[in-house]
């Protein structure tokens, strides 16, 4: 047998150490610690691994980083020129010296470098990436870039009462560039950094829209920044984001493909025409609407979905609200009769099941209606989508025009 063939079944590299990919055990060392400590090993007792660290030492480029914070998007670290090494030794043995020295030079001899803003989310599942507009991606847990937070998500692990844990499986997220390094007592945000800060309210609104997408229902979960894989620092840049706090989280996922793009993208696009204060109701309305959906009580999923329709069918009104709710909702998305009809009809079950919780607090009827209102309530969420979808799109509707109709 050859030497290339028995490396290629040891997955060794080109330095012939093993190239560490991401375990999903929950029992053992998670990715990060692992690759620090062989490569820490590697430029502290191997003569090539300190030969790498008396290379970068002799470089000005390298140099010039002393006493700098190297930026990772969502917070920075100081330059150690260990991290530097340990990176350029595992990218020799990943791609090969030609193709890690090169990436070296680029990194060295860059004001800006591009880093992945992400927006890890719960709720969604897909099996390969979908491109949106604006260079936004939804990328599959398997897609991401390896980190400590990949590691941890893609471990199976139940909580004390056997519960399995919920993690993400997707992340939505967008290349960006931020200023390589900055002085250690600078604690401002550099203005060329902006792009990629304001890159995250991005994120954010396409993780709502996804909500307006049937039967899909998306949490924001954590955002982090990734310096990329086949750039200074890679894995050794650290972490810097945040989580973010639900009051309501739900366990169901929803299967998310490519031929919801041309929805999502065009629902994007109208969102961002809205005017902020439009912006600022719609997000409330969308967060809505998706807890109503993660919700696991019926009279809290109705009350919930009820609140969102009302948000956008009942704005600046002071008409009698069942009617009202019922004749915007029908007019706005029925296209002929019979569909007004049936929308009117929907739109009057839902409203009346609001009133008995918001009065009551249960649902009136037999367990076997409760059931058929369980059951029915996919139809109602896909009732709301169209409805709320339909307002982004149009932004401000002349209800009396459409009613009366004049549109």
């Amino acid at each position: 047998m050859d030497l290339g063939h028995l490396k290629n079944l040891m997955n060794l590299g080109h330095l012939n150490l093993p190239k560490l990919r991401i375990d999903r055990n929950p029992n053992v060392d998670d990715f990060a610690t692992k690759l620090y400590r062989q490569y820490s090993d590697y430029i502290n007792h191997e003569d090539k691994g300190k030969e790498i660290v008396e290379q970068l030492e002799k470089d000005s480029r390298v140099q010039a980083l002393e006493d700098r914070m190297i930026s990772r998007g969502f917070g920075s670290s100081q330059f150690q020129i260990q991290d530097l090494a340990m990176w350029y030794s595992w990218a020799i043995n990943e791609f090969g010296p030609e193709i890690a020295e090169k990436n070296l030079n680029t990194f060295l001899e860059s004001e800006m470098v591009a880093v992945v803003n992400a927006l890890w989310i719960l709720g969604v599942e897909l099996k390969s990436s979908i491109a949106l507009d604006n260079g936004i991606e939804i990328v599959p847990i398997d897609e991401m870039p390896d980190s400590r937070q990949k590691n941890d998500f893609e471990k199976i692990e139940f909580n004390s009462l056997g519960c399995r844990q919920l993690k993400p499986k997707a992340a939505i997220t967008i290349k960006s560039k931020v200023l390589k390094s900055s002085p250690c007592d600078t604690f401002e945000i550099p203005e060329k950094d902006m792009p990629f800060m304001e890159s995250g309210r991005l994120l954010n609104d396409v993780s709502l829209l996804l909500n307006a997408v049937e039967g899909v229902s998306c949490t924001p979960f954590c955002s982090e920044s990734y310096t990329l894989p086949d750039m200074p620092f890679g894995m050794f840049a650290g972490g810097g984001g945040g989580y973010r706090r639900h009051d309501i989280i739900g366990r169901q996922f929803s299967k998310l493909s490519v031929s919801s793009l041309n929805e999502i993208n065009t629902l994007l696009t109208s969102f961002n025409k809205l005017s902020p204060q439009k912006k600022e109701q719609i997000s409330r309305v969308l967060s809505r609407l998706s807890q109503a959906k993660r919700r696991e009580q019926i009279e809290d999923k109705i009350l919930d979905l009820a609140i969102a329709l009302e948000m956008v069918l009942l704005e600046n009104n002071k008409d009698q609200l069942s009617l009202t709710f019922r004749l915007r909702g029908s007019w706005l998305i029925g296209k002929n009769y019979e569909e007004r009809k049936m929308v009117n009809s929907q739109l009057k079950e839902i409203y009346n099941f609001r009133s008995q919780v918001a009065h009551n607090g249960v649902l009136k009827g037999d367990e076997r209606k409760i059931k058929k209102i369980r059951d029915d309530f996919p139809e109602y969420s896909n009732l709301a989508e169209k409805i709320i979808a339909q307002v982004i799109h149009q932004s401000n509707p002349d209800w009396s025009k459409m009613i009366l109709g004049g549109a």
